[in-house]
């Protein structure tokens, strides 16, 4: 057989050369697998099969397939670092420095998703998405007024960018400007399909805040009514509900929302506490005792967060309700 290859002008391969044909073959077969494993689904195994094919061969597309397949799996501290070696190949991937920020933000560091941001804004400071993720960092870091002004910015920019008309009357409420606020959910409830858009119902409960907030405490029970209806375990709804009817001195209908609620959700420490509350308005101290047990036993992490904090149950359910924020900004 070699004698014919050379006769005929051919060459047998080399053991290395089969070897490396071998290789490429693998590579091809992992990363391909992987993109269909990861498109239906199967995130550890894509991750899998993409770390075997960055094992053969260190190439950029496939890298930020894993670091996509980990922040999907919610592996962050690995996706952030397998993207930082892959900005410091690419400087100039905004890509790249908007996938990092993800990272920073399921880790919760927001001082560093900051600094990320502003690294995606040095590239390019006329990108949308890089000053609503700049936004996001500014509002966690209690920066609102910036978070307004880059959130204008974007939506300049983009129009058509839901998101950060939704983050804006967010920021804007919590700043006390619910009027400001509201034009913003109006917009979004005029262009949202309410069937299709999973951002409909988070509008729709901010609209109910919103008007909470101004005193319209009949148009708030009918927005979050109509969550309510639509959505029978969104827990938020129904203590929304009973704030707005407590609000209204309608303290019989805010208990009727938020035992409907317990009934459902029988886990539901928050349902719990506010029906606590309520029955302390209504001078039922032993209700309300009752209540604040059952919500410290359906939520072991507040047990421990109120150990032997509060001894006067007046005092705890008062404490706890100031604590909060019933317009939920």
């Amino acid at each position: 057989m070699g004698f014919l290859k050379t006769l005929f002008g051919g060459r047998e391969e080399t053991p290395e050369e089969k070897n490396k044909k071998q290789r490429e073959r693998n590579f091809d077969v992992l990363k391909y697998d992987g993109l269909r494993a990861f498109k239906t689904g199967e995130v550890k195994y894509a991750i899998q099969c993409f770390r075997e094919a960055v094992a053969i061969r260190n190439e950029a597309e496939t890298v930020s397939y894993l670091a996509e397949a980990l922040l999907t799996d919610g592996q962050a501290e690995e996706a952030r670092h397998t993207l930082e070696l892959l900005a410091e190949e690419h400087p100039d991937n905004i890509g790249i420095r908007l996938a990092m920020t993800r990272a920073d933000e399921m880790l919760e560091d927001y001082t560093r998703m900051d600094e990320d941001c502003q690294k995606a804004l040095l590239i390019n400071d006329q990108h949308a998405p890089a000053l609503y993720r700049a936004a996001i960092a500014k509002h966690a870091l209690h920066d609102d007024l910036n978070a307004v002004v880059m959130l204008t910015q974007a939506i300049l920019l983009s129009p058509d960018m839901n998101a950060a008309y939704l983050l804006r009357a967010k920021v804007l409420g919590g700043m006390g400007s619910p009027k400001e606020a509201e034009t913003d959910i109006d917009h979004l409830l005029a262009v949202l399909d309410a069937e299709q858009d999973s951002m409909t119902e988070e509008a729709v409960m901010m609209k109910a805040a919103l008007r909470l907030q101004q005193g319209d405490t009949d148009t708030a029970i009918a927005y979050y009514n109509k969550v309510k209806t639509q959505n029978p375990l969104m827990r938020e709804a129904y203590t929304g509900l009973a704030t707005a009817y407590t609000a209204g001195r309608q303290l019989d209908k805010a208990l009727a929302t938020l035992d409907e609620a317990l009934e459902i959700m029988p886990d539901f420490s928050e349902g719990y506490k506010e029906r606590g509350r309520i029955k302390l308005m209504l001078n039922d101290k032993a209700g309300a005792t009752d209540d604040l047990k059952k919500a410290l036993e359906s939520s072991p992490e507040s047990s421990k967060q109120w150990d032997g904090q509060f001894s006067n149950i007046e005092q705890s359910m008062n404490e706890q309700y100031k604590s909060r924020n019933p317009y939920g900004f």
